[in-house]
């Protein structure tokens, strides 16, 4: 009984390490989300010159994601996620003294490698490899909820940090926005160190025999259901990405005040993960398979997306358009949760856990390249015109179709599930 809650104890610390460093590690490529028109006036930088520096991030991602997984099942889960962290507050405070353009770029692109190459797979094996398929969906659904909760914390604190610097003062409370998210990564990276489990004799035996053992770097690549993992993750992310024009069509369609629309942006994008996550993995562990539920949540995206459409515009439907926001985060984030957590549903040996991921997260994260540019295109072609909405439904209809195309393949990873069972039990 000792040993057993001693391991409960230990897989949740882990747990909660884990989510700090994830909670945090993004906080600072992405700050221009969040201090867009403060960060032009520190960094100096136009608004074109900021979509480069994403632009750059994006792309060192891409290329990062796969190499990634290898890395992951090479060297331990400790010391990446410690280096990552690390590393990242070290190019944060470089960023605090706020260099030239093209450095800004470098810095950029030195995220891109300790945020995805060093820390994304490190992260989710680390999970992965604290309980068997049966609390695959529990163990990532407390991972997503507790990001979500560190994410939110964590905002709430840089806001205190940014006033710190005083009304007007926008460089200033840019430069300790970076400061306060680059000393919180030092302290991450410091828990990392001091909590995280050492791989066991077992996993290092078999980290090093499979150093870059391209073998199974095919092995993992000849996999269809983890491709089919990915194109999950795929229409889940791609419709996120879509999904982010709602706040801009609730104040524009439905006149609702920019104080409400910041209200409503924070619950979509911190609260919505928490409670998606957490219900997720409760549920999907006791449906029995994490694919199942995906597939069905999708027919709840399908259902809610399609709302956003018949909802008439105008302040008579607000409290619709709200509702209708609220369920359809659900269901988004639900899912967003699970990417990872079928890692073993698809048949991935433990020893390849991270080489799965980064295939699934290269398949997941690739439509960051050119969505963003998409989709801004569309909303924006119809901006001053008589049907100033047109490119907000269209938005909303790619949604509908990518939740449909979820489903499907969901189903398909079912089957293709069953058969592999059937084959393995004969």
């Amino acid at each position: 009984m000792a040993d057993s809650t001693k391991s409960t104890l230990r897989k949740w610390l882990t747990i909660a390490v884990v989510a700090f460093a994830g909670g945090l590690i993004t906080k600072l490529p992405y700050l221009r989300e969040t201090y867009m028109e403060p960060l032009s006036q520190a960094t100096g930088a136009t608004m074109a010159q900021l979509g480069i520096l994403m632009s750059a991030y994006g792309i060192v991602n891409f290329i990062c994601y796969f190499p990634g997984g290898v890395l992951a099942d090479k060297f331990s889960s400790r010391g990446l996620i410690a280096f990552s962290c690390i590393g990242t507050a070290l190019a944060g405070f470089w960023y605090y003294m706020m260099p030239g353009f093209v450095w800004l770029v470098v810095i950029h692109a030195i995220f891109a490698i300790t945020t995805v190459f060093t820390f994304w797979a490190a992260m989710v094996k680390s999970i992965n490899n604290l309980g068997g398929p049966e609390e695959q969906g529990r163990l990532f659904g407390s991972l997503e909820g507790g990001r979500g909760l560190i994410g939110t914390l964590a905002a709430l604190g840089s806001v205190i940090a940014f006033n710190a610097a005083g009304a007007g003062n926008d460089i200033g409370g840019m430069k300790n926005t970076i400061m306060y998210y680059s000393v919180g990564l030092v302290i991450a990276g410091v828990l990392a160190i001091l909590f995280l489990g050492k791989d066991n004799p077992a996993q290092r035996e078999v980290q090093e025999k499979n150093a870059l053992n391209w073998k199974d770097f095919l092995e993992v690549a000849k996999m269809p259901r983890v491709w089919l993992a990915g194109l999950l993750g795929v229409c889940n992310y791609s419709a996120l990405i879509f999904h982010g024009y709602i706040t801009g069509y609730m104040s524009n369609a439905f006149g609702l005040p920019a104080g409400t629309v910041a209200l409503l942006n924070t619950v979509r994008t911190y609260g919505m993960m928490m409670i998606g996550a957490f219900v997720a993995g409760l549920i999907s562990d006791k449906v029995g398979s994490r694919v199942r539920f995906i597939a069905y949540a999708f027919i709840g995206m399908v259902v809610f997306a399609s709302m956003y459409i018949i909802i008439p515009v105008g302040a008579k439907s607000v409290p619709l358009i709200v509702a209708n926001f609220i369920c359809y985060g659900l269901f988004l984030y639900s899912i967003k949760a699970l990417y990872f957590s079928t890692i073993d549903e698809v048949g991935v040996p433990k020893r390849l856990a991270g080489t799965a991921s980064g295939v699934i997260s290269l398949v997941t994260y690739s439509v960051e390249i050119f969505l963003y540019a998409v989709s801004g295109a569309m909303v924006d072609r119809y901006a001053g015109t008589a049907t100033p909405f047109a490119g907000y439904r269209h938005c909303w209809i790619a949604m509908v179709c990518l939740s449909a195309a979820g489903f499907v393949f969901g189903f398909i990873l079912i089957a293709m599930n069953k058969k592999a069972a059937a084959e393995k039990t004969a």
